[in-house]
């Protein structure tokens, strides 16, 4: 049986390599390795995500540069080549699919040596760098439109548009009755229910926002998804205590959890930082999305994606965006007419699965 490698790390490439196993497997033998990044960039990841995310404009515009492509991926591969190395001689692969950008140059080198076909999954749907593009492997992209932009930035390379690999789970909850669901989480059913997320590491840039749940007259839960950010559920414990005493919304932390699909589905909204997993695992439970803030650089593209096909809304300026959310809780029924923009675009993605069996047997 043909044996598929799936190589990822943390962060959301973890969550794009699950879904992309869960096609995989049931048709052939699959591995998935979560491999630990190097410290420095963790640390610096995380710091900038967390408390800076415009400052990534100015990484991400520098990676355009040839000659910071060529010294990256020389630091990266001191790291990962040897790792990568013992696993693929270990698991025998006929077939790696890299969803993290920084193990391609790495990949690419022991293509040579073990004679495995290389898949590289672009980890941004519609934000193009040089850095994120295999020039030896075959390039799957969110569309058309992305793989012509790819295109344009290496026109030998080679690839195909795939759609965008979600969990199963998030469209399963899709038609599950939204009441239930809030009844389940011990959530008021009949309550507007909004759900704030703040990205896998739980970035600060959310808070812009709660100064009008706080205020708001009007009945509603607010869920707050932290992510991995322990510091920030703290943070809102402390507003939950002074929401009650000012009988305001009923706010509700929500540390990190497998079960985050639930939690989508239980909301009118989902607002937040646009990150490319997050929005379409809130596409898939047809919820629509309010993007307030994104890593900057690399993820303009999704805020584009959600004005172009119609998702949900756009705001990063903190008092239009309140203006914006107020107006939304005054007149829930303004939601309705994403619906079926969000199914439109829910069925492309659930469509991923087929096309990588496709350019698989291909």
């Amino acid at each position: 049986m043909t044996k598929v490698l799936i190589t990822a790390t943390r962060w959301g490439h973890i969550s794009i390599a699950r879904s992309i196993k869960e096609v995989v497997e049931k048709k052939y033998q699959t591995e998935l390795a979560n491999i630990e990044v190097e410290p420095f960039s963790k640390v610096s990841y995380h710091l900038i995500y967390k408390f800076v995310p415009n400052l990534f404009k100015y990484v991400f515009l520098l990676s355009e540069v040839k000659i910071i492509k060529n010294l990256f991926n020389s630091y990266v591969e001191r790291d990962y080549k040897v790792k990568l190395d013992a696993i693929i001689k270990r698991q025998k692969p006929d077939i790696v699919i890299n969803v993290y950008f920084a193990f391609d140059s790495s990949l690419e080198s022991l293509r040579k040596k073990y004679n495995f076909r290389l898949i590289n999954v672009l980890a941004d749907p519609w934000t193009f760098s040089r850095i994120l593009i295999s020039k030896k492997g075959e390039n799957l992209t969110f569309d058309k439109y992305s793989w012509r932009k790819l295109k344009s930035y290496e026109p030998k390379a080679k690839g195909s548009p795939a759609g965008w690999f979600t969990e199963k789970k998030y469209y399963e909850v899709a038609g599950k009755d939204q009441k239930t669901i809030r009844k389940k989480l011990g959530l008021t059913p009949d309550m507007f229910t909004l759900c704030v997320v703040s990205g896998s590491e739980g970035t600060f840039n959310v808070f812009k926002i709660l100064s009008t749940l706080l205020n708001s007259k009007y009945k509603m839960q607010v869920l707050i998804l932290c992510g991995n950010n322990n510091s920030m559920l703290k943070v809102i414990k402390t507003l939950k205590t002074l929401s009650e005493k000012i009988k305001g919304p009923n706010i509700i932390g929500v540390p990190y959890t497998e079960s985050m699909q639930y939690y989508l589905k239980a909301s009118d909204l989902v607002i937040g930082k646009a990150g490319p997993n997050t929005l379409f695992e809130s596409v898939a439970t047809l919820t629509p999305f309010f993007a307030i803030s994104h890593i900057s650089g690399q993820e303009d593209g999704n805020l584009d994606i959600i004005r172009r096909y119609g998702i949900g809304f756009v705001e990063e300026n903190p008092r239009r965006a309140t203006k914006k959310l107020k107006s939304i809780i005054e007149n829930p029924e303004s939601l309705d007419k994403f619906r079926k923009n969000l199914e439109n675009m829910s069925d492309y993605c659930e469509g991923s699965e087929k096309r990588l069996l496709e350019i698989l047997k291909n």
